[in-house]
């Protein structure tokens, strides 16, 4: 009961509690530019990915400056501003080993990322006294498939360089968090990489990949970034013209300090037919809310013109606070949706779509018309999860595993093994229908901590004029209580859908399902849901206790909490109906890392990475739920 009531003061106190993300920023003597090159400060608390709350803010749905790369980019920012400081000596490396974890794959499962690019580094104490650097974390995929092509883009610590500096201390001299692993054979043999930065003299990247591919076989990446100066935040793209065998360096989608979770989609524009439009919407943060914003390219991406698309303000019912866009094009007309989740001030937040027809010109809402709800235009979900305290990473809502270190916030736990849970509207358009799947609380009450989870598909199949009766295709059971974090992949012809989502089971462990769903008569129908992974997996020690006021990752690059991402992702060549085109990727965890002595989880214990797999054929047959 103690959680239920604090659920609900969390709610109650949502616009309040946002504002205190935004706490006075630091002075130049905090951070500085080492030597004429670009660095990021490191503190032993404060993990550089994914700082999520500068002040630390505990707000619902865990959203404080940004979710992605906030506090670091805030560092490098002030770090470029301050201006240059004289250090005596040269920079200092540590010394790097690789961790050997088995590197066994099977028949149906296959590892994305590269192991070997995963690297410890460890200082001589007598330089400087600090933890193990443990660069190990792969997770939250988007991809893209084109024939025999396959190119999976996720988040990776791998990519990072750290020094030291007599005089100053330890820096990040490199940070490229947009990785990317490509396939020429259909998804069996991989080799990965990073995508380049704007500018060499900035060499970092921050992340939330997505990419999709226009009708010329060009695949775009798209993430977040720094301007050529590392001085502002930015959305930025890659492209790749070699089926993705390497990416151009990143180009400027749009200058944003507060930008955070871009998506992006391809498609035809509805009046100029021959030519596909590149749509890159994201968050932005302002003092007291945030906004929903639209980057527009009609010229393969050389260029883009910024529009706000909806600006929030808080009502006592509505939060002045957007997060999680999804946008879509229907191949068929050119029709844009823009699927988001609008926090509200009670325990349901609200999916709401706007919709163009002329090429994100203009726009209109949806109407959902579900009785009870705020609005019209409000489709109702209660986010999935239980209230842990992450302290860097702020009060979550997550699934957990293991037992309660003690000592939380509030009189909240503080799992040791936890990994954070959002509402992102995965959606999918083609042949006039458009549909979205969301994970849901099987209570009415945000962060209820008896509630269990499910995996909801709605369905338009007009166009979004009408919505037919969502349907359920995962819930709770006492083997399976948890499913979250859906993705929705549609045919091209619109006759059948394809959802995989993360199954929490009764052991604690986590395992990957994927399920059919026919589209008959204007209805949607289940068909069959079958395991994905081959493999169930634990959750990482990504929530520390270290000291009475700080938990750590054990990536310490990686914010607390954070384990397996917040999206996976299923990838179909344009145009083609046959399953056996479908590829799944997704964070695993089946994998051990070993973390040295002086690191908080030292031992052997579970590490993420990403894993793929085909869906149907002779790999994964969903329609059986079988496999060879």
């Amino acid at each position: 009961m103690q959680h239920t009531k604090l659920a609900r003061l969390v709610v109650s106190s949502f616009a309040g509690l946002i504002a205190l993300a935004y706490p006075p920023a630091a002075g130049p003597a905090d951070t500085t530019v080492v030597g004429g090159t670009v660095v990021i400060p490191i503190s032993d608390d404060s993990a550089a990915f994914d700082g999520d709350a500068v002040g630390d803010a505990t707000i619902k749905g865990g959203i404080g400056l940004r979710s992605s790369g906030g506090q670091m980019l805030q560092r490098l920012q002030r770090a470029v501003q301050s201006g240059r400081a004289r250090v005596t000596g040269r920079p200092i490396a540590g010394e790097e080993s690789q961790n050997e974890g088995d590197d066994r794959d099977d028949a149906v499962n296959v590892q994305v990322n590269d192991p070997t690019l995963d690297h410890i580094v460890t200082f001589d104490p007598s330089v400087v006294v600090t933890r193990p650097f443990e660069f190990s974390t792969q997770s939250e995929t988007s991809a893209v498939k084109d024939g025999e092509n396959v190119v999976v883009g996720y988040n990776s610590s791998a990519g990072s360089e750290v020094q030291f500096f007599p005089g100053f201390g330890l820096a990040f001299t490199r940070l490229q968090f947009s990785a990317f692993s490509t396939s020429h054979d259909g998804g069996h043999t991989w080799t990965s990489g990073f995508v380049p930065a704007v500018s060499n003299d900035a060499p970092f990247t921050f992340g939330d990949p997505s990419l999709a591919i226009d009708r010329h076989g060009n695949i775009f990446y798209a993430s977040l970034g720094t301007d050529a100066q590392g001085i502002h935040g930015t959305l930025i793209i890659n492209r790749s013209t070699d089926h993705g065998s390497s990416f151009d360096s990143a180009t400027v989608v749009a200058v944003d300090d507060g930008s955070d979770k871009e998506w992006l989609a391809i498609g035809p524009d509805p009046t100029a037919t021959g030519r596909d439009n590149i749509y890159v919407t994201w968050t932005s943060f302002v003092p007291g809310g945030s906004q929903l914003w639209l980057a527009r390219s009609t010229d393969g991406g050389l260029t883009f013109s910024s529009s706000l698309l909806f600006a929030p303000v808080d009502d006592g019912t509505n939060s002045s606070f957007i997060q999680f866009s999804n946008p879509v094009v229907d191949a068929s007309t050119g029709r844009l949706y823009v699927p988001f989740l609008h926090f509200s001030d009670t325990d349901a937040d609200n999916v709401r779509v706007l919709v163009s027809d002329d090429g994100g010109q203009t726009f209109h809402f949806l109407a959902f018309n579900v009785p009870g709800a705020v609005d019209a235009h409000a489709f109702p979900n209660v986010t999935p999860g239980l209230l842990n305290d992450c302290r860097g990473g702020g009060i979550r809502n997550v699934l957990v595993a293991g037992a309660d270190q003690g000592g939380g916030r509030f009189g909240l736990p503080r799992f040791k093994q936890a990994t954070r849970l959002i509402t992102q509207p995965h959606a999918a358009a083609a042949r006039g229908v458009f549909a979205f799947a969301l994970n849901s609380s099987t209570s009415p009450i945000f962060g209820d901590p008896t509630a269990g989870s499910e995996i909801n598909v709605a369905f338009s199949p007009d166009g979004g004029q009408s919505f037919a009766p969502t349907l359920r295709i995962a819930a709770s059971t006492a083997a399976d209580r948890q499913h979250v974090h859906p993705f929705l992949a549609l045919s091209s012809d619109a006759k059948k859908i394809t959802v995989s989502y993360y199954v929490q089971q009764a052991d604690a462990r986590l395992r990957t399902d994927v399920a059919t769903v026919k589209i008959q008569r204007n209805r949607l129908r289940l068909d069959d849901t079958a395991p994905l992974s081959t493999s169930a997996f634990d959750l990482t020690p990504s929530n520390v206790v270290r000291s009475p006021t700080a938990t750590t990752n054990y990536d310490r690059t990686i914010v607390s909490c954070y384990d397996i991402g917040e999206y996976q992702t299923l990838a179909r060549s344009l145009g083609d109906d046959d399953d056996d085109d479908v590829i799944a990727a997704w964070g695993d965890n089946r994998r051990n890392w070993t973390s040295p002595p002086g690191s908080p989880a030292a031992g052997t214990h579970s590490q993420p990475d990403v894993f793929s797999a085909k869906v149907g054929g002779e790999d994964v047959n969903v329609t059986s739920g079988a496999r060879p």
